[in-house]
């Protein structure tokens, strides 16, 4: 009896493993397929996995994989991410005016999706995905929170989404009518795009169309200097990662993974500055598509486990209001700090 239970378990992790895979892999393929910077695998993914939930019903026998899943390829993801994009050495080409205002514009962040939490009564766990993605690195760092945190599949998803909204109305309708309004320069847009836009491939996309705005540098300089003010964004990691886990436990606490996330850092940092060509051409083109394929896949697997209907619910109207409300008031403080202490 007791092997035929462990044999039914196999079965049922084996197959939820795979079903994440296939789900997270074709989320992937269809960026590589596509080419298009604004379609992020880990969002995909988890739109994907949502949708198979809500069409098949309920996966409970699949639970112990999917669960699995977000075990094996969430902590794989960090390590490689940590080496593509963590980068000390990016701050140095960066003006300290512009950093200055940087992190301005990602305490207002913080500070205004915290609030908001707080007045809507927002379940914790979803306040700090929701700050994370939206003052760091969208997906990627609710990827790397989540874990820390304790956060429910339901969590991630009411979470990624939302930012996700604001990101897209951000990137397509806010970004390009303050553009116009202010008459904005290619470098000031590109500063722009890279402090406030949650998501780097829309960092990217969002410096593709600005020929209607003033010419003050080459487009491929605009767009290697907004990544790296997005860059350095990413180091905000390192301290509310566990903060945050810290807030949620209620007592002083470094995730283990934590420190692979620092070590893989300083040794991407380590071969960027001895080896930049290496680092470039070599190592980042291999490093990449391993991250993104093991978010890819635990996304889809958070998915798979999500409820549908808790993006429809009370608390995912919240969790929407906040990250616009972050988007916002975040975008205002980066005109204001820009024009008063960079301009």
């Amino acid at each position: 009896m007791k092997s035929c239970n462990c044999h039914g378990y196999f079965k049922s992790v084996s197959a939820g493993l795979i079903l994440a895979v296939f789900v997270g892999m074709s989320a992937y393929m269809l960026k590589i397929f596509t080419q298009t910077p604004i379609l992020d695998p880990l969002l995909v993914a988890l739109l994907l996995g949502v949708m198979v939930k809500a069409a098949t019903g309920k996966l409970d026998k699949l639970k112990p994989g999917l669960l699995s899943a977000t075990a094996i390829f969430i902590p794989v993801g960090i390590i490689f991410y940590a080496a593509n994009n963590l980068n000390f050495a990016k701050l140095l080409e960066v003006e300290k005016s512009m950093i200055a205002v940087l992190i301005v514009v990602m305490l207002v962040y913080f500070a205004v999706i915290l609030l908001l939490g707080r007045l809507f009564k927002q379940k914790k766990q979803v306040t700090y995905l929701i700050a994370t993605g939206s003052a760091v690195c969208g997906a990627s760092a609710i990827a790397v929170t989540a874990p820390a945190v304790d956060a429910e599949p339901d969590d991630v998803s009411v979470s990624l989404l939302s930012v996700a909204l604001a990101a897209f109305v951000g990137f397509a309708i806010i970004l390009p009518f303050l553009s116009s309004l202010f008459d904005l320069t290619c470098k000031t847009h590109c500063l722009l795009s890279g402090s406030v836009l949650q998501f780097t491939g829309m960092v990217k996309a969002s410096n593709e169309f600005v020929n209607y705005l003033k010419h003050d540098m080459e487009h491929p300089e605009t767009v290697q200097l907004a990544l790296s003010v997005k860059s350095i964004r990413y180091l905000a990691l390192l301290i509310t990662v566990p903060l945050f886990a810290s807030l949620v436990k209620r007592k002083f606490y470094i995730p283990w993974f934590l420190w692979a996330f620092l070590a893989a850092a300083l040794l991407g940092t380590w071969f960027y500055v001895s080896n930049g060509s290496f680092y470039k051409s070599v190592l980042t083109p291999y490093i990449r598509p391993i991250h993104e394929i093991s978010w890819s896949i635990a996304m889809a697997a958070i998915g798979l486990n999500a409820d549908a209907k808790e993006l429809l619910s009370n608390t995912g109207s919240k969790a929407i209001l906040m990250a616009f409300g972050g988007f916002f008031a975040a975008t205002a403080a980066f005109l204001i700090g820009f024009y008063f202490f960079v301009y």
